[in-house]
Formats: C-alpha cells, sequence, structure tokens
C-alpha cells in the first residue's frame, strides 16, 4: 500500500508489565483511496519498519507491504521499493489464518432465526396447495380426456378446502348419530 506521509511523532519510550521498555511512534498518513489515518509503530513488533519510519518525513511516499494478525490487526511488515509489490501470502500464513479461523469463537446470533406462527401457516397452507394441485391432476388425468387448467384449480381447491376445514358432511353425519344411541 502506498501512502503518503504527514506526521511521525517522537518515539515514546514505555514500559511494559514485566518492567522491560519499548518505544512507540504514531504515524500520520494519507493512504492510496485519500483518507487519512495513523498507526502505532511498536519497537518490539516489526523492528525494521519502526526504526525506518524513524526517517520519514512529511510528504514522503512509503511503499508499505501489511498483513493482518490473528487478532485481526493490520501490521506494517515492512517497507518496501518504490513499485516493488507486497509478496503474495505464503502457505504457512495461510495455514496459520485457517486454523486460528477454526479456533474462533461463534458469533452471536441476535434475533429469533424460527419462523412465526403466521410464516409456519403460510408455508403449510403453500404445502397443502401444492400437495392439492398435484393430485388433481392425477385424478383428472385417470379419466383420459385432455385437462383444462380450470377443471384442475376447481379440484384442487375442493381438496384443499377438505384438508385444511374438514368435510362439513362427515361432521353433521356424526353429530346425528347421537338419537341413534341407547341410553
Amino acid at each position: 500500500m502506498l501512502i503518503n506521509i504527514i506526521d511521525v511523532a517522537q518515539p515514546q519510550t514505555s514500559t511494559n508489565r514485566n518492567g522491560r521498555q519499548y518505544q512507540s511512534l504514531e504515524v500520520t498518513y494519507k493512504d492510496d483511496q485519500g483518507r487519512v489515518s495513523s498507526k502505532k509503530l511498536m519497537s518490539f513488533s516489526n523492528p525494521d519498519v519502526f526504526k525506518t519510519a524513524q526517517t520519514w518525513e512529511k510528504g514522503d511516499s512509503v511503499n508499505i507491504a501489511m498483513e493482518k494478525d490473528d487478532a485481526g490487526y493490520w501490521n506494517w511488515t515492512a517497507v518496501l521499493a518504490d513499485g516493488e509489490v507486497a509478496p503474495a501470502p505464503t502457505s504457512q500464513s495461510v495455514a496459520a489464518s485457517s486454523t486460528s479461523d477454526s479456533k474462533a469463537k461463534p458469533t452471536r446470533v441476535t434475533g429469533s432465526n424460527y419462523e412465526t406462527k403466521e410464516e409456519r401457516a403460510l408455508r403449510q397452507l403453500m404445502i397443502v396447495r401444492q400437495s392439492s394441485l398435484s393430485n388433481a391432476v392425477a385424478t383428472l388425468a385417470t379419466h383420459g380426456k385432455p385437462l383444462s387448467s380450470a377443471d384442475v384449480v376447481a379440484l384442487a381447491k375442493q381438496y384443499e378446502r377438505f384438508v385444511m376445514e374438514g368435510n362439513s358432511s362427515t361432521a353433521n353425519a356424526i353429530d346425528d348419530l347421537t338419537g341413534d344411541i341407547p341410553y
């Protein structure tokens, strides 16, 4: 990535938890997309880049090689010559990234992935309609005469009504049986 240097801060010396000292510096730059960003460089992460960055001045154009670490941050790994292209990731770095992906924590799903009651009812109705159409075609095809779409749809609606509402004549016939049962 080709960047234009806007500012390089003076190195700051800090001490980590183990008592070891390190240096850091902040580079403000404009990237090849025209966005202004800053990058904090540490003396221990890429010493060559850190050492070279101390010599940069406002207006310098620098070609940077970058690589994403396990935490997902882009690190500047090398300073390239003008026109030089960053090397493609090696199979070792690709293998390392694929193994780190398999150890990544699963993401949390927000909201429900389940169908609502209305969606389930609509899906069931569509299934019944599809089945009714198939059975209407099969029924009418046994008569050996050409099928019209109006006949198929009419019979399919009859089948659908029977499945979804039940046959009212059967229900009435059962209700009429109460008088036939002796007490």
